[in-house]
């Protein structure tokens, strides 16, 4: 759950920097405002798919992720 709120927040900052707000969002992803506000509670399950559309619709990124090289055990 953790993560969820996470990425919510994160979405939350990219709207509020970007002056738009939730319904601004819905019609991007051509989505209800309804299922946005949903989302928006932090409960909701992101798909990796849904993440990456709504990375696409606000031009920002939600995730990061670090690749970091496994040490060899002697």
């Amino acid at each position: 759950m953790e993560l969820s709120f996470q990425i919510v927040d994160r979405i939350h900052e990219i709207l509020t920097a970007k002056g738009l707000k939730q319904k601004d969002l819905a019609l991007q992803l051509g989505k209800k405002e309804a299922e946005i506000s949903k989302w928006m509670r932090g409960t909701h399950n992101f798909t990796i798919d849904t993440l990456v559309a709504i990375e696409q619709a606000l031009d920002a990124p939600i995730l990061q992720v670090v690749h970091q090289e496994e040490e060899a055990y002697a």
